[in-house]
């Protein structure tokens, strides 16, 4: 049996993005549902760092001073080439409320924003799929199925999802924060374009004996880009660029050790490959490597949307834009997005706006992000940079954990200026 019913906002996501646009409709009264097709938070992620201007966001409904608490602070970033410190960047000199990257886990994040939005009466509807969603009426139309796990019936007990409801929402607003393979973009028939070559990176989290630190240490190392971000407590983080060449990224399933996150299946990287890339790399670790807690082998691209919405579809995170990891800007522009999406929604439903307030969003997405491509692509200018910064300019503003203003300040500090 198909139910109907109608909404003012349905959520397609329940990542932090779409959590955080949820909350802020919720907040300003707004009747709002989520929806997620996984079964859970996220147990791994690559994203794991909250930029400044973030925590500001954050602290807007409430949440900053419980999220620093759990997390790690984050007060420099520091450019290696080699063993040799060649430049650094201390994020206390900004003029912010958070001057600091906060680092947390993404699951953390994620229990933090689902908890509050439990207390405003909203509940994510987990292993609940965007299974169609019809334009051109008056309002959006979405078929959302229910799934659930099913005994297949073999002699070795196994178990596949199907689908167990399905239920027709009529809402007057959908946000599509579904990711990179978002439903909703598809729907809205808009592209999603590459810009410049994808990057390879093998990912390892593990514990050593080496001290905390409180900075990000960038090596930028030939043509590679390799980052150690210190997650507290004895664990750390890093992220080697490496050739495609070296790791078969198409074939998981050839190795009993393929590690899933969420439902996608990457190639499994052990103990010595970490050691033998942090001896290539970075010889100045000199921690002792304990366990993995888990490590993998991931493409990035960096990719945009031709539009980021129309009429009452928008989209906004991973659905609108991939970036590479080292920055963490596609996650933290898109808790950006969730919250300017969220007030503009709001101002149309409860203030009497037209639609100008969602234009003028869809508008500054992408000439937000546009802006941002072009400087890692060589727009920076080094009037007064040193020789070795100067000719990684690109690349280094590309590792900034920040945007905007706060972006072109921290550039400064290293002789760079981002228009």
């Amino acid at each position: 049996m198909v139910r109907k019913h109608e909404t003012e906002a349905l959520v397609v996501g329940a990542g932090p993005v779409g959590l955080l646009a949820a909350l802020v409709l919720a907040e300003r009264g707004v009747h709002v549902e989520v929806i997620d097709e996984e079964w859970r938070t996220t147990a791994r992620s690559y994203a794991l760092a909250l930029h400044p201007r973030t925590l500001e966001l954050l602290d807007e409904v409430g949440l900053a001073s419980e999220l620093v608490a759990q997390g790690h602070r984050i007060d420099r970033v520091v450019f290696y080439d080699g063993e040799s410190r060649r430049a650094e960047v201390s994020l206390t000199d900004l003029s912010a409320p958070f001057p600091f990257v906060l680092v947390m886990p993404q699951k953390a994040l994620e229990g933090v924003l689902e908890q509050r939005l439990e207390k405003r009466k909203v509940r994510v509807r987990w292993n609940h799929r965007l299974a169609d969603l019809a334009l051109g009426g008056e309002n959006p139309v979405a078929t959302i199925e229910g799934l659930a796990k099913e005994s297949t019936g073999y002699s070795v007990a196994t178990t596949i999802w199907v689908v167990e409801s399905e239920t027709v929402t009529t809402s007057r607003f959908v946000v599509g924060a579904d990711g990179h393979r978002s439903g909703v973009r598809r729907a809205l028939g808009t592209g999603f374009d590459s810009w410049g070559e994808s990057e390879l990176y093998a990912v390892f989290e593990f514990h050593a004996d080496a001290p905390d630190l409180d900075e990000v240490r960038v090596v930028l190392d030939g043509g590679t880009t390799n980052v150690l971000w210190p997650l507290g407590g004895g664990r750390f983080r890093w992220s080697f660029q490496v050739e495609t060449s070296t790791i078969d990224v198409d074939r998981p399933d050839k190795s009993r050790l393929a590690v899933q996150v969420g439902k996608q299946a990457y190639p499994y990287l052990g103990r010595a490959d970490l050691v033998a890339l942090i001896e290539r790399r970075a010889p100045w670790f000199q921690g002792s490597i304990g366990d993995l807690d888990w490590s993998v082998a991931v493409q990035f691209e960096r990719r945009l949307a031709g539009s980021f919405g129309q009429d009452g579809v928008w989209l906004a995170g991973d659905a609108a834009h991939l970036a590479t990891p080292v920055g963490v800007h596609s996650m933290n522009l898109g808790l950006s997005e969730a919250h300017d999406l969220a007030e503009a929604i709001v101002d149309v439903l409860r203030h009497g706006a037209t639609e100008t307030p969602l234009e003028d969003y869809g508008r500054r997405g992408r000439e937000t992000w546009l802006a941002l491509f072009a400087a890692e692509e060589g727009g920076v200018e080094a009037p007064k940079a040193e020789a070795w910064v100067a000719e990684r300019a690109g690349r280094i503003v590309s590792c900034l954990p920040a945007t905007g203003d706060d972006l072109a300040r921290l550039a400064r500090q290293v002789g760079l200026t981002v228009p």
